[in-house]
Formats: structure tokens, C-alpha cells, sequence
């Protein structure tokens, strides 16, 4: 009776270890998609908003951003499942992508307007943070 329990023991801690990591695999793997998305759009909004000054920038940027934000985070809203330290990898990635943002924008409206070499090395300097971010998240569902 003894040796029958501890089998049904062992074999539960296996499901539930099973169980674990595929949950953990699932939020890795949407989060991956989730910050490759976020990077790509700031590829593009970076450089519309320096590009094109004043209204014509600021309308651009924002018909494309909020519609694809709002796409994305409606994706994330839909997933059953987040992976653990998820929270401290988002933040760090949205603490990072906010300060070059906005230093990026501040420089470039100021001191570069126009200039299509500043916008373009800054859209990257600002994409990076999600790219690191998605990079770090795919790494460990190896």
C-alpha cells in the first residue's frame, strides 16, 4: 500500500512539473511575439515622428501607434498564461525603451530635425530594449 502511494506521489509531482514548464514554455512564447512586435513598432514610429515635424508627424505617429498598440495589448490580454519573472522583464524592457524615447525625441527635435541618419539610429536605440528583451525571453525556453 506504502510503495503504491509514494508511486501515485511521484507520479503527480511528474504531471505537475510537466505541467509547469509547458505553462512556462506558452507565456515565454507569446511574450517573444509580444516584444518582437513592440520593437518593430518602434522602428517605425521613431523615424515618423523626426521625419515629418510638427502636426503631420505627431498625427502619423499616433494613427499608426495607437491602433497597433492597442492590437497588441488586446493580444496580450488574451493569453492564459504568463511565465515567472515575466513582470521584472517587461518593466525593465518599457523602463529602457521610455528614457530613449524620450531622449532620442528631445536630441532629435531639437537639435537634429529632419536629419534622417539621427531618426534612423535612434529608432533602433529605441527598438533595441524589446529585441533584448525578446532575445532574453527566447533564450530561456531553450
Amino acid at each position: 500500500m506504502g510503495e503504491r502511494n509514494e508511486r501515485d506521489a511521484v507520479a503527480a509531482l511528474d504531471r505537475a512539473h510537466a505541467l509547469g514548464a509547458a505553462t512556462d514554455r506558452r507565456g515565454r512564447t507569446w511574450l517573444v511575439r509580444f516584444q518582437l512586435a513592440y520593437g518593430v513598432m518602434s522602428l517605425v514610429v521613431v523615424p515618423l515622428v523626426g521625419l515629418f515635424p510638427g502636426p503631420v508627424g505627431a498625427v502619423g505617429s499616433m494613427a499608426f501607434w495607437v491602433p497597433c498598440l492597442t492590437l497588441l495589448l488586446v493580444y496580450a490580454a488574451r493569453q492564459p498564461v504568463s511565465h515567472r519573472g515575466m513582470a521584472k522583464t517587461h518593466l525593465w524592457m518599457m523602463a529602457v525603451w521610455t528614457a530613449l524615447y524620450l531622449g532620442v525625441l528631445a536630441l532629435g527635435i531639437t537639435v537634429f530635425p529632419g536629419v534622417a541618419a539621427w531618426w534612423a539610429v535612434g529608432a533602433v536605440a529605441v527598438a533595441s530594449p524589446a529585441f533584448v528583451a525578446a532575445w532574453t525571453t527566447a533564450r530561456r525556453l531553450a
